[in-house]
C-alpha cells in the first residue's frame, strides 16, 4: 500500500495542472468583463426618484459596457432587504446595488438584525450625488412659513402628521431633530417608499414630508404643495425665496440625500474599476449630467476609492443622529 506522502506526491502534477486551469479562467472572466447582462438592485419601491436615476445610470452605463443593465426592485425593511441580497449575491460584477445614506449609514444603527454589514459586505463603486430635500406641506395645512408651521404644531400637540420612505430612514430621523429642536410633537406616518408618501401628502391625508425636487418638483409648481425651506445647507435656484433650516436657527442642519453604487466585498479590483469607470463615464459624460444640475443635485461620480471614504464618513455622521433620535427598528 502507498504510504500517503507518495499518494499526495504522484498527485501534486495533476493538482497543479488544476491550479492552472482554474485561475486563468478567473482571470479572464475579470479581463473579459462583462460578458453578459448586469443586474443593478434598487432597494426601493418602482416610481421613486431612487428608482428613476437608478433607470437612466443604468442605461447610461450600458452604452459604455456593451451590456445590458436590468434594474429590479427589491423593497422592505428601509432598503436592508434589496442590500441583504445583494451583499449575499456572487461577487462577479453581475450584480450591483444602487445604495443611499439609509442602506448604507443609518440601518446599521437602528436594525439589531440587519443581514448585512455595509463595510464588510461592500465595495464602493462610485459616489453618484447627492439632492437637497425641500421641507414641504399640503397646500390646506394653514401654514405659509416654519414658524407657522411650529405655532400651528403647538397648538395641535401630536395632530400634525409627516410621511417619509420608512423607519429610520433619512426623511424619518431628519424630521425627529427638526420636531426636538422646535420643541413640537409631530405623529409619523412611514411608507414604503417615496412615491405613496407623496401621493398622501398631496392627497392631503399626510401634512408635511421631506422630499426631493425630482420627486415632487411639478407639485410644487401647481401648488399642491408649498415649500417651507431646504433642509440641504444651502439654497437652491429652482426654489428661489425658500431658505434653509440652518438660515432660521437651525444650526448644522443639513440633509440630502445621496446615491452610489456597490458591489459584494468578493468582486475582482479589476471589475470593481470597469464599473467604476462606467458610472463616472454616465454622470459626467451624458445628459445626467444636465439633470442633475437641472435639479440642484451634485454631480460627483468619483472612483471607488473616493467613495469608500465619503460613505464611511457619512456612517458616522448619521449613527451619531441614529443615537441621538432613539430609533430602533426592531
Amino acid at each position: 500500500m502507498k504510504s500517503l506522502i507518495q499518494s499526495i506526491r504522484h498527485k501534486l502534477p495533476l493538482l497543479a495542472f488544476a491550479a492552472v486551469a482554474v485561475f486563468p479562467a478567473a482571470t479572464a472572466s475579470a479581463s473579459n468583463f462583462p460578458s453578459q447582462p448586469i443586474r443593478l438592485i434598487v432597494p426601493w419601491v418602482p416610481g421613486g426618484f431612487t428608482d428613476v436615476f437608478a433607470r437612466k445610470v443604468a442605461d447610461a452605463m450600458s452604452k459604455k459596457l456593451g451590456q445590458p443593465i436590468i434594474v429590479e426592485n427589491k423593497p422592505g425593511a428601509n432598503g436592508s432587504m434589496g442590500t441583504r441580497y445583494v451583499a449575499q449575491s456572487p461577487g462577479d460584477g453581475y450584480t450591483i446595488i444602487m445604495e443611499t445614506a439609509d442602506t448604507h449609514a443609518i440601518n446599521p444603527s437602528i436594525y439589531k438584525d440587519l443581514g448585512y454589514d455595509p463595510v464588510k459586505d461592500f465595495k464602493q463603486v462610485s459616489f453618484l450625488s447627492a439632492q437637497p430635500l425641500v421641507f414641504a406641506v399640503n397646500a390646506s395645512v394653514p401654514a405659509n412659513t416654519v414658524q407657522e408651521f411650529i405655532a400651528l404644531a403647538k397648538k395641535k400637540p401630536g395632530e400634525l402628521t409627516y410621511g417619509t420612505w420608512g423607519i429610520g430612514s433619512v426623511s424619518h430621523l431628519g424630521f425627529e431633530r427638526f420636531a426636538k429642536e422646535s420643541d413640537i410633537r409631530l405623529s409619523h406616518v412611514p411608507y414604503k417608499g417615496v412615491s405613496p408618501a407623496i401621493l398622501d401628502v398631496v392627497a392631503g391625508r399626510v401634512d408635511a414630508i421631506f422630499v426631493g425636487l425630482l420627486s415632487a418638483g411639478d407639485h410644487f409648481k401647481t401648488g399642491k404643495l408649498k415649500a417651507l425651506a431646504m433642509t440641504s445647507a444651502r439654497a437652491v435656484s429652482q426654489m428661489p425665496g425658500i431658505k434653509p433650516l440652518r438660515e432660521m436657527g437651525y444650526q448644522d442642519f443639513d440633509i440630502n440625500l445621496w446615491y452610489a453604487l456597490g458591489v459584494p466585498a468578493s468582486t475582482p479590483d479589476a471589475v470593481v474599476r470597469t464599473l467604476s469607470e462606467a458610472a463616472q463615464y454616465a454622470i459626467k459624460e451624458t445628459d445626467i449630467k444636465a439633470m442633475l444640475e437641472s435639479y440642484s443635485m451634485e454631480v460627483r461620480g468619483t472612483g471607488a476609492d473616493e467613495a469608500q471614504a465619503i460613505i464611511a464618513s457619512e456612517r458616522q455622521r448619521w449613527a451619531k443622529a441614529a443615537k441621538e433620535a432613539n430609533i430602533s427598528a426592531n
